[in-house]
Formats: C-alpha cells, structure tokens, sequence
C-alpha cells in the first residue's frame, strides 16, 4: 500500500536475513528469468506459510531484489553483481531496502536524528513522526514499527523490541560500495544529487560505517560545486 505523496510504498512485513538472503539468491540466479517471482515462492514456503510465501511477504521481497522501481533497477543489479565484495550481506540489504522504499530511509533519518539528539531513539516518538508526516493512518503507523523491527533484525539497532533503541556496532561498508550507498541515500531522499560528504553524516546511515570516497561506479557522475563534491545520478538511470 502506498501512502499520500511521493513516499511510494510503506514496508508492512517485517523482514530478517533469511527472507532478505532467499531474495538475493533467487535474484541473482534467476532475476532475469520470466518464473523468478514463482521460485522466490517455492523458496519463501520454507520461512514463511505459503499465503506470505505468495502474497505481501512475496510483494515485498520482489520489490527490494527481483524487480525494483525503474529509477532503483541499476543500482540493485549493480549490487547483486557485486555483493562478493561485501562481507556484510545485513549492510547490502539495507542499501538495498533504502533505494527501493523511501518509507524506511524516512524512518532511518527519524531514528538516526533522534539517537544523535537524545543518545536513543524512542518507538512512541519514531511512529508519531511517521503519522505527523505521512498521515493518521494505521497502515503507516504499522509500517514505522515494521522498519524498526527489519532495522534491528539487521543489527543497524540494538536495544528491546518496543525500544529505547540505541546503534549496535556500525556495519561496515567496504570503500567499493561507497557510491552505490550514496546512490542508495539519493534515491531514498528521491533526489538528483547528494554531496558526498554526505556518507559521513547522513542520518539514515546512522548504522553503517561508510568512507566518503569517490570509488568507481558508472551510475553516478561527480562534480566538484562549492567548495565539495556533489554525486548527480546519471539520467539513463531511470
């Protein structure tokens, strides 16, 4: 379900490593193939009951590996090509999961300002800014908690499951994925461009320890403006 605005759509399951990694693997065998959604359901029926295995849990899976939104495709296929030189899959499914659901990078910044106010981040205070923000409504209200609980389920939050939530130790980014998370950061703030500075203090990546470096990678072009350098995401993307 999509809330108002340009938010796109809000991630109502709750997802861990097992669903994350069975949607990596089916997108990297077979995520060109036309029956690749029907085998990522044969393999979910080992997780989850096969009403999720062919319905939401599915839907949502689909959207993060097999078939993103158009302005997210090369980046994720990028990622899939070169997730061997990643040797944290928790910090590549959440680059993936910022690209391909706003919702949640929303959700991240909350988190991440919150702990760099106040030291934690409260559950009650994180689902008020996302009804204050994207509406009263109990979907969105749901779909706060369910990027909380898939953030911690990747180890990027520590602390009880109703919070406070503070961040574990930061995943590690490895300087090779340093622009393909500033691409990630571009397209979960739906802009054209971010400065690269911004890797170090972002707060939807709050989680992750990401070197600002101008690392090889063809969807972006860089140019100097101000005095730093600006990322702009190349227009035959999406």
């Amino acid at each position: 379900m999509s809330a108002g605005g340009s938010i796109g759509m809000v991630l109502d399951r709750a997802l861990n490593m097992d669903l994350l990694d069975v949607a990596l693997r089916v997108a990297t065998e077979h995520g060109e193939a036309a029956d690749a959604r029907q085998l990522l359901t044969v393999a979910l029926r080992d997780f989850v009951t096969p009403q999720e295995a062919e319905n939401k849990t599915r839907k949502v899976l689909t959207r993060v590996w097999l078939l993103p939104p158009t302005n997210a495709q090369a980046m994720i296929r990028w990622g899939i090509n070169h997730q061997d030189e990643m040797a944290d899959r928790r910090a590549l499914h959440f680059g993936a999961l910022l690209a391909t659901f706003p919702f949640v990078g929303s959700i991240a910044a909350a988190v991440g300002r919150q702990i760099h106010i106040d030291g934690a981040a409260d559950r009650k205070s994180l689902r008020a800014f996302a009804r204050a923000t994207f509406g009263e409504r109990e979907f969105i209200d749901a779909g706060a908690s369910k990027s909380l609980a898939t953030m911690r389920n990747l180890g990027l939050l520590d602390g009880p499951q109703d919070g406070p939530y503070q961040v574990a130790d930061r995943l590690a980014v490895p300087p090779a994925f340093s622009s393909w998370f500033l691409h990630a950061l571009a397209l979960t703030r739906q802009t054209e461009s971010v400065r690269v500075a911004e890797l170090s203090r972002a707060f939807e990546l709050t989680g992750v320890a990401v070197e600002p470096t101008t690392s090889t990678y063809s969807l972006l072009d860089f140019h100097a403006e101000n005095g730093s350098i600006v990322a702009v995401v190349r227009e035959s993307v999406g």
